[in-house]
């Protein structure tokens, strides 16, 4: 007969909260990809140039304005790129 190892709780309290951490972290490194994608993105969500149903870039909370006002193209965090300020895409969530 083998005889079977036992762990403390304290050693797999550890490794639970080792692996826990893991897959809470690991998707942080894909973020910077996913911006880069730029045009892809767009495509992604649906990106269209118009509002949809009063839903406007301009009052997402992903937004950056231009640098002129807010009537010049900005930028997206998500998108990653250009943007209208009237446009919209799925990522879209209200300031």
């Amino acid at each position: 007969m083998n005889p079977t190892k036992t762990i403390s709780r304290r050693t797999m309290l550890r490794r639970s909260a080792g692996v826990a951490g893991s897959i809470v972290l690991a998707p942080v490194g894909f973020y910077p990809r996913i911006a880069e994608a730029g045009a892809g993105n767009k495509a992604m969500l649906h990106y269209q140039d118009s509002p949809n149903n009063g839903q406007k870039c301009v009052d997402c909370t992903a937004f950056k304005p231009g640098p002129e006002s807010a009537s010049d193209t900005g930028t997206c965090k998500v998108i990653g790129g250009p943007v209208s300020p009237n446009g919209w895409c799925m990522a879209f969530s209200r300031r």
